[in-house]
């Protein structure tokens, strides 16, 4: 097991990208006793540049899978059961975490912890070579024009080609093995594009309802918060909203805190507190699929998939996605099926796998941050159905991946919140004492 210089052997797979979609990829295959190079240029334990660092049950499971333990990556994170949606004064919906493999909890992890374990597992793995503080450069390509490595330049400066039967483009939105093989985009939606800045406090006063509830407020202006409690008793704060209204012309960090005084309903808990990290964010969050693959190149996680954060799938996206590739490559190697065939497989069911949740996610963006109603449909039509009791559970099951994006809130379910909720409304109404 190496950490430093690559051999002059061919590996069977050279991953660009050591986060969650290309560790968990080489651990995969790493199992399998595949001659493995993962590359990054960052050195590990070391945060993302960007991440709203939900980790949902589900993504736990597939963690599990690979025998990473939970005591590891979430360490001293609470435990998150219960999460509130609040729109302006008018109501608060209070979900519960939907159960997946025995957790009806979720974290909100320190991605330097999470990304330093998945890479230090790697270790376990006698073919899987590890390499950091690397940057690739750019792809090699034989005679036929097929990709048959990359060109490195190590972190001493010295350049270096290393070969390879395949290069996965795990390196995330901004892939450059995407732009280097011309990787098409096949679907791509951008009438609901959101920009987000956030930043870690400490000594935030405790949400009412719940000390490790996690709020989402918005004002139905098309902007929204989040504080999510993590590490060290702290909290991430997002500041998200449309992109053609998320308007720093300026210094960030000064639109950030603007931005959050603006609610009362968020800023009385960060008043007295203290943000003890730096801001990071994304302007113009993509909504998009690539191209799979190509000859000799294949792409995983943010580079082949994005899509907005509001639902916190990412991870769970991106471990999935290893998942199918994986079986998909090992069949390949072993000759069971030929390199076209095994991407057009994994191409396949990775759009079955994501696709509806892509379109139900955007659908929410839409509904929740673009669309602004008038105050007498938030009081009555928006609140009956987001705090309907059936409405709740199944939004949580659609957190969870447990339940068909494409099914999850069918015409029966909405009718019936409504008429729930009207039929409350009238019953108190009723019952009030009359002056």
């Amino acid at each position: 097991m190496s950490t430093m210089r690559p051999t002059p052997e061919t590996y069977d797979a050279i991953i660009v990208g050591g986060r969650p979609a290309g560790a968990s990829l080489a651990m995969r295959l790493g199992r399998q006793g595949m001659r493995v190079l993962i590359i990054d240029r960052a050195n590990f334990p070391s945060a993302p540049p960007v991440s709203v660092p939900f980790l949902m049950n589900s993504s736990m499971s597939l963690l599990d899978e690979l025998a990473v333990p939970e005591s590891e990556y979430a360490h001293d994170a609470p435990r998150l059961r219960h999460f509130f949606v609040e729109y302006k004064d008018y109501f608060r919906a209070h979900y519960a975490v939907s159960e997946v493999g025995g957790r009806d909890y979720i974290y909100t992890v320190d991605r330097e912890r999470l990304d330093g374990c998945l890479w230090n597992h790697l270790a376990r793995f006698d073919s899987v070579t590890r390499l950091e503080g690397a940057h690739v450069l750019s792809l090699e390509r034989d005679t036929s024009g097929r990709v048959s490595g990359v060109k490195l330049r190590l972190e001493d400066g010295v350049e270096q080609v290393v070969e390879g039967r395949c290069v996965v483009g795990a390196d995330g939105r901004y892939s450059l093995v995407a732009r280097q093989a011309g990787a098409r985009v096949t679907e791509q939606r951008t009438d609901v594009d959101t920009s987000a800045l956030y930043a870690y406090w400490s000594g935030y006063a405790p949400y009412d309802a719940d000390p490790t509830g996690i709020q989402i407020h918005t004002e139905g202006d098309g902007f929204c918060m989040i504080v999510m409690p993590t590490t060290q008793g702290r909290a991430g704060v997002v500041f998200q909203g449309r992109s053609d209204r998320f308007n720093v012309t300026g210094d960030a960090q000064t639109y950030y805190l603007e931005g959050l005084r603006r609610y009362p309903a968020l800023w009385r808990r960060l008043a007295h507190a203290t943000q003890v990290s730096s801001i990071r964010g994304i302007k113009r969050m993509g909504n998009l699929y690539r191209q799979a693959g190509g000859p000799g190149w294949v792409l995983v996680g943010d580079a082949f998939h994005q899509k907005d954060s509001i639902d916190a799938q990412g991870i769970y996206d991106a471990l999935l996605e290893s998942k199918l590739l994986a079986a998909a490559l090992v069949d390949w190697k072993q000759g069971a099926i030929s390199w076209e065939q095994a991407i057009e497989r994994y191409e396949r069911e990775a759009l079955s796998a994501t696709r509806s949740m892509f379109h139900a996610t955007l659908d929410r963006v839409k509904r929740e941050i673009y669309t602004e109603l008038p105050s007498w449909a938030a009081r009555s039509v928006l609140r009956w159905t987001m705090t309907d009791s059936e409405y709740m559970r199944r939004f949580s099951l659609l957190l969870a991946r447990r339940i068909d994006p494409e099914a999850w809130a069918p015409p029966g379910v909405l009718l019936g919140a409504l008429a729930r909720g009207l039929t409350g409304d009238l019953r108190r109404l009723i019952s009030s004492p009359r002056g």
